[in-house]
């Protein structure tokens, strides 16, 4: 990592160059070697849902998490307002007290950060979880919790915390899209799995893989969607979409560019608390 204060340079443009070219000398003195999926870290968010979303995708990526974790990998579940409601079947899977109480404070926090700002704790889910077919916060926090699988969880991430127990891991962070990804990736996560049954183009600074709930979508917009799992409704069992999910996550792990990545689209987005002025 190199670090240039323009002020105190007399050619910022010129030494800013010379870093450059100090990072690539050093980076090209590596090489692709072979890992096992045990390092894969893998973020799970979602966004713009649907009524397909807690039928189709979410199992998907459900199903994707407890495969990971079998191979001795790591998830990351993320958006702490998107678990209320369905917070307790997270807690009751604690693998002690200990991460029992962190996950109650994680959600609380939460609570506690809307409260303290005059905001609604059950504003959501928004318009546009409505009309995709989301009747109720449970909803939506239903389909949140689903993506974590059946592991037990056996982290709770602070804001901002890296990653360092392998498993399931809940990370404190807001339901909005790009802050989540973001924080995900900041926590470590080498990917981020986005399912949605609206669809956006928004990525993350990791490869963000858009996975559609219905196919509908998948085929409106295949410049945005990777993966789709509207083919569950269609007859493709919940088993193999979940393998195949793992092979395409795989893939992407060893090079495979994402729609996101092909049409340039690098997010990031950080959580500000409090007002800006």
């Amino acid at each position: 990592m190199k670090f240039l204060v323009s002020q105190d340079s007399d050619d910022e443009i010129e030494d800013g160059l010379r870093l450059v070219k100090e990072l690539t000398n050093y980076a090209s003195q590596f090489e692709r070697t072979a890992i096992p999926c045990s390092e894969l870290v893998i973020g799970m968010k979602c966004g713009g849902s649907d009524g397909l979303s807690g039928i189709t995708a979410n199992p998907t990526v459900s199903a994707f998490s407890d495969l990971l974790i079998a191979e001795g990998g790591t998830t990351i579940l993320t958006e702490a307002p998107e678990m209320f409601g369905a917070e307790t079947l997270l807690m009751n899977r604690c693998e002690n007290e200990q991460l029992f109480d962190k996950t109650v404070t994680l959600i609380n926090d939460f609570k506690n950060y809307f409260t303290s700002h005059n905001q609604t704790i059950y504003e959501n889910p928004s318009p546009g979880n409505k009309k995709g077919g989301i009747s109720s916060l449970e909803d939506k926090s239903l389909g949140c919790t689903q993506k974590s699988g059946s592991a037990p969880v056996t982290g709770v991430l602070a804001y901002g915390e890296p990653v360092e127990t392998k498993g399931l891991n809940l990370l404190s962070a807001p339901g909005n899209d790009l802050v989540a990804s973001t924080a995900l990736a900041a926590s470590g996560a080498h990917i981020v799995l986005f399912t949605t049954g609206r669809g956006t183009p928004s990525a993350s600074p990791v490869p963000t893989v858009k996975i559609s709930s219905n196919s509908s979508l998948y085929e409106h917009k295949k410049n945005w969607i990777d993966f789709n799992c509207g083919s569950m409704v269609s007859g493709i069992p919940l088993e193999q979409l979940g393998k195949e999910l793992f092979q395409y996550v795989v893939d992407v792990a060893s090079g495979k560019k994402v729609k996101a990545e092909a049409s340039g689209f690098h997010d990031m987005a950080i959580f500000k608390q409090g007002v800006t002025l």
